[in-house]
């Protein structure tokens, strides 16, 4: 990947994040829409929008509802799609890694969100102040600050997704990681997501430690596969 492709990447990326809730709601930052933006920017717009369809799959049962907590699809399926995309043409696509890699940066998006979301808070106060005392001009002040801080945020999310996978990216290259993925390691993904997954709707209290619990288990079970 060039520079200039990893600044595009990089910018869009603050995009995606603040389309999540902040500005636009757009529908720019489904995962559908992520990956093909992706693959054009990699010059493989093919292989991005089926990475792109990938993730929809994967996040499609994202309910995004009042204060509930959940992954950042948006930046997951860029860094997901950006590090599948960029294995050198003579090695298998890089499933396992680029999957992986979209779980953690979903995972990271979601803690981002909310440092922002209680950022704004904050922020949301001090204006209350301000207009008491008679500053009219603090809201729109406000507003185009916490933009820009969204921006900020999206972007150093996605630089720091991109630069972990790409950086692994040759570490994992001629390891089970690489290439297509054994379908015993497949299943105990799937099942180990579906538990912690499915808990975290369902169950409440020591219960849902519980299911934790298993999904660790599961996990370790298919880094043990993987070798």
């Amino acid at each position: 990947m060039s520079l200039e492709q990893s600044v595009l990447l990089t910018v869009f990326g603050a995009v995606v994040f603040l389309d999540q809730w902040p500005v636009f709601q757009s529908m720019l930052s489904r995962p559908l829409v992520v990956g093909a933006v992706v693959g054009v920017v990699l010059d493989k717009p093919a292989d991005g929008a089926l990475w792109g369809a990938v993730f929809e799959a994967v996040y499609l049962g994202l309910l995004p509802i009042g204060a509930a907590r959940y992954p950042d699809a948006g930046l997951a399926t860029l860094a997901g799609s950006a590090v599948a995309l960029s294995a050198p043409a003579s090695v298998a696509p890089p499933v396992g890694w680029a999957v992986a890699v979209a779980l953690a940066t979903g995972a990271l998006g979601d803690h981002v969100g909310g440092f922002l979301r209680r950022w704004n808070g904050r922020t949301a106060v001090y204006v209350r102040e301000r207009v008491a005392a008679g500053d009219l001009s603090a809201p729109g002040r406000a507003i185009a600050i916490a933009l820009l801080r969204g921006a900020a945020l999206g972007a150093g999310a996605s630089a720091v997704a991109l630069t972990v996978g790409l950086g692994g990216l040759a570490l994992v290259v001629s390891t089970p990681w690489s290439g297509p993925l054994p379908m015993s390691v497949v299943v105990l993904a799937a099942a180990a997501a579906l538990t912690v997954n499915g808990t975290r709707l369902f169950v409440d209290g020591r219960s849902r430690l519980s299911a934790w619990g298993v999904g660790l288990v599961l996990v370790v079970a298919t880094f043990g596969l993987m070798g």
